[in-house]
């Protein structure tokens, strides 16, 4: 069954190209709002989640209780490899979404990562 919507904060399945050109299926965080994907025919970003840490000054390891439902396996935002996709392109969601404190956490941390520009949220958000 196809997916019909995505929201922002949410974990989904996507295939991703490898640097070796072949495609796996890994969970990414959507990023973009409702209405990116509204105007824009199903169109959405999203930051790659791993299990693999192998840039570590460009990862966020995923703490259990940053979402509503825990990771089955140790895993870390990859904060340098945010892509664009369609709805079509998604495998299946989750079902879990990564609470709002700490998804400001990620939007820092990819800004950081990609544009060297430091940012911060109110600490009091839920």
């Amino acid at each position: 069954m196809a997916v019909e919507k995505v929201s922002q904060r949410e974990i989904v399945e996507i295939y991703y190209r490898t640097p070796e050109g072949e495609d796996k299926i890994h969970p990414a965080l959507v990023l973009s709002n409702e209405q990116l994907l509204e105007k824009e025919d199903g169109m959405f970003y999203a930051v790659l989640i791993s299990t693999k840490n192998y840039h570590p000054e460009y990862t966020i390891k995923i703490e259990n209780d940053w979402l509503n439902r825990p990771m089955a396996k140790e895993s870390y935002f990859v904060t340098h490899v945010v892509t664009f996709f369609k709805l079509k392109d998604v495998i299946q969601s989750r079902n879990t979404f990564v609470k709002s404190k700490y998804f400001d956490k990620v939007l820092a941390k990819i800004i950081d990562s990609i544009f060297d520009v430091q940012i911060f949220f109110d600490e009091d958000d839920d």
